[in-house]
């Protein structure tokens, strides 16, 4: 019986991964999908330096490899469960994005300067004051 070790198998996972991920970006481009195609390149580019750091003992290569690989497994579970409607996401998302767009645009408001409002040749607020006086430095040559 042979044995493998976390790097072997680390690269053979990533291999894997490669070959995967190579033949959903065939698919990809035969349906003119250009986001799917571009964060799979981004896929391809992140699993390949994975693979790099495994073989070159790099562990901020397989640290970001396995940041990205979280981040990765969340968006296609995300998405399976959008497309499959699967437990209210569409209105999930929906509420999600009212909140944002309701906290920006009452932030444009109160920064909004009206029409003869405060100016700033008008209304001048308090100026802070610096404590430390600034004496000039002169250098002898």
């Amino acid at each position: 019986m042979g044995y493998c070790s976390g790097r072997c198998t680390l690269i053979f996972i990533c291999g894997m991964q490669l070959v995967c991920v190579l033949e959903r970006q065939i698919f990809d481009f035969l349906g003119y999908q250009w986001a799917p195609i571009l964060a799979n390149f981004v896929h391809i580019i992140i699993v390949i330096l994975g693979l790099f750091g495994t073989i070159q003992y790099r562990p901020r290569y397989i640290t970001g490899y396995a940041v990205w690989l979280v981040l990765w497994v969340t968006w296609n579970v995300f998405v399976i469960c959008f497309y499959l409607e699967a437990g209210d996401l569409s209105k999930l998302a929906g509420f999600i994005y009212a909140c944002y767009v309701v906290k920006c645009i009452t932030e444009e408001e109160d920064s909004f300067d009206f029409i003869g409002g405060f100016d700033s040749y008008g209304y001048q607020g308090p100026q802070k004051t610096s404590h430390l006086q600034l004496q000039p430095m002169y250098m002898s040559k």
